[in-house]
């Protein structure tokens, strides 16, 4: 019997969480899965106790019950156990944007729970990149270190998280009313308060990208995201070309309002036209880059704020960004498998 890791908070959404947990648990069991619980902890203490114990006693499959931060925060600690090519890794998404789920055909919430579970059951893999950031001093000296597998931003898109999640924390204060508004309702305000800000008060920024030794030179951004699977924010896609174990990230520069529309547009990833009728005026103006080692360095008044896998990162006037190729083993639907079922 395949012994299963289940890794969820139970204490999310009031508590609420913990019964999806136990019924996710449940249904895990009914497929012949030996099934344990666990619970993710504040303060940053999630991927070193869950790393010790990945390494202490290594299960079949680590499995992230949550969002897009859950995810990470397991990916990173199966990548640092040691174990990564004896442990497999699963989700069960929950979040709001749910990239990584969508990115292999997931669906996120309750009424997706236990076609998801079947999927993780099947055990059918594909390779994950994982993307090690260092951010940097001015001086070059480090000053901290991250691991992801969704993206890294800077400007207009971690502005949305901050506003989101100060919103998060009025939300709770409504007792229960903040059902009636939560989840996408949330998102969806902060993003049209960040999009109205932004003509009226300057948030752009200067950036140098070295991109495997190539030097691209960024004026007035907007935004710039740095992005390792298909889809972005729940729903669009960046780079139609992009792979989950290519062995590069794509990095999309936004210059302006314009540029955000026009690609919420064209590359939504709903669009039922065929790709040569998606842009026929030209309005995409961002390149997009393509890379394994990439070096940034911003230059202006306040540095931009910065994001990662959809939580709050602290802003550094330069960054490193390293590819780990096809660093993880993920189980995923039948359609994305790219490698023997396990």
């Amino acid at each position: 019997m395949k012994r299963v890791v289940l890794v969820g908070n139970p204490t999310a959404q009031s508590g609420a969480n913990a019964q999806r947990i136990d019924r996710a648990t449940a249904l895990l069991r009914q497929r012949g899965l030996a099934c344990e619980v666990f619970a993710t902890l504040p303060g940053g203490r999630t991927v070193p106790a869950l790393q010790a114990a990945l390494a202490a006693s290594p299960p079949d499959l680590v499995v992230a019950m949550g969002g897009d931060g859950t995810f990470r925060e397991v990916g990173a600690a199966l990548l640092a156990s040691g174990v990564k090519e004896r442990v497999a890794m699963g989700m069960l998404p929950t979040g709001t944007a749910n990239d990584q789920g969508k990115s292999f055909g997931l669906s996120a919430g309750e009424s997706a729970l236990e076609a998801n579970v079947d999927v993780v059951a099947a055990g059918h893999e594909a390779r994950l990149d994982a993307v090690h950031v260092t951010y940097l001093h001015l001086d070059g000296a480090e000053t901290g270190r991250a691991v992801l597998f969704d993206s890294i931003g800077w400007g207009f898109s971690a502005r949305v998280l901050l506003e989101r999640n100060l919103d998060r924390g009025v939300l709770e204060q409504l007792g229960p009313l903040k059902h009636l508004y939560r989840d996408h309702m949330v998102y969806a305000g902060a993003m049209a308060r960040v999009f109205m800000d932004s003509f009226v008060r300057d948030q752009t920024f200067d950036v140098t990208l070295t991109v495997d030794g190539v030097t691209h030179r960024h004026e007035g951004l907007t935004d710039l995201v740095v992005k390792n699977t298909r889809i972005y924010a729940g729903a669009w896609v960046l780079d139609r070309a992009s792979r989950p174990d290519d062995g590069v990230v794509e990095l999309m520069p936004f210059r302006n309002q314009a540029d955000w529309v026009a690609k919420a547009i064209v590359d939504h990833d709903g669009n039922p036209l065929p790709e040569a009728l998606r842009d026929p005026g030209g309005w995409v103006k961002s390149d997009v880059l393509r890379g394994s080692t990439i070096e940034l360095a911003f230059s202006g008044a306040v540095l931009p704020l910065a994001q990662i896998d959809g939580e709050e990162a602290d802003p550094s006037p330069r960054a490193r960004v390293v590819v780990e190729p096809r660093a993880l083993r993920l189980v995923v639907p039948q359609a994305h498998a790219t490698t023997a079922t396990t």
